[in-house]
């Protein structure tokens, strides 16, 4: 873990609410497993708290955050320009596993930020990856080219607008009918999303890992903010997580 300063290098507008910021530093951004996570700045002096946010890319002296404008102070963060100043954490938490094999990468909507790292990794291991993203719509879908490099894509969106027509489980199952089965699932998106994966995968056998969204403060496991029950006791979804084995929690 460690706290750098880093300049703003891109903060581009995916549709309205979405933005994918790029920052850069003039030391090297330490090694960041796939899954961790980040806090960074919020540009107000009177919120002193700093955002979570998935890494989607970290290498060298860059690094690359997917986030949604949901308050005041991710609003000031889609406010930031090419040059402005921000201060970020990272890595932090316990991230996602790297297998080989055959490796099922389900995720949904900004809930596909941290799986871009997973699927790569696992690539890079040998394994056969197939991804299943899914997105309400056409014009929300995210990361795509990116996604298409790291494995076998399947674009999925609720009303049908492209690609598969509904729940990227529905894509995963359909597959499985035709003779493919992961060894591993890895997840994460909206809690229906990651019950629906909690319960495909445990019904089936396969081992499967999610990773939760919690509300954080301080992001090291100081604030206890983002307390949740794993395996009947309480644990910090940034120390302990935010990547849990399916079996021990419930999203």
């Amino acid at each position: 873990m460690k706290d750098i300063a880093a300049k703003v290098t891109a903060n581009e507008k995916l549709y309205d609410g979405a933005y994918l910021l790029t920052l850069a530093s003039a030391e090297d951004i330490p090694e960041c497993a796939a899954g961790q996570f980040a806090m960074v700045e919020v540009p107000l002096g009177d919120r002193i708290l700093r955002r979570p946010f998935g890494i989607v890319e970290a290498g060298g002296n860059t690094c690359t955050f997917l986030y949604q404008v949901k308050g005041a102070g991710t609003e000031a963060l889609s406010g930031l320009r090419y040059g402005d100043g921000v201060r970020v954490t990272l890595p932090l938490g316990n991230g996602f596993p790297t297998f080989s094999g055959k490796v099922a990468v389900v995720g949904g909507g900004f809930g596909v930020a941290p799986l871009l790292s997973a699927a790569r990794a696992c690539k890079a291991a040998g394994a056969e990856v197939r991804i299943y993203n899914g997105f309400a719509t056409a014009e929300r879908i995210m990361l795509t080219g990116l996604f298409a490099e790291a494995g076998k894509l399947t674009v999925c969106t609720d009303d049908g607008s492209t690609g598969f027509r509904g729940f990227p489980t529905a894509a995963l199952e359909a597959d499985i009918a035709a003779g493919w089965t992961p060894d591993v699932i890895l997840c994460c998106g909206p809690s229906p999303l990651m019950r629906v994966v909690k319960k495909l995968g445990e019904e089936r056998g396969i081992v499967t890992y999610l990773s939760l969204e919690q509300r954080m403060g301080c992001g090291i496991g100081a604030c206890l903010t983002c307390t949740c029950k794993v395996a009947g006791h309480n644990k910090r979804v940034c120390k302990d997580g935010p990547v849990f084995i399916s079996t021990e929690v419930q999203p």
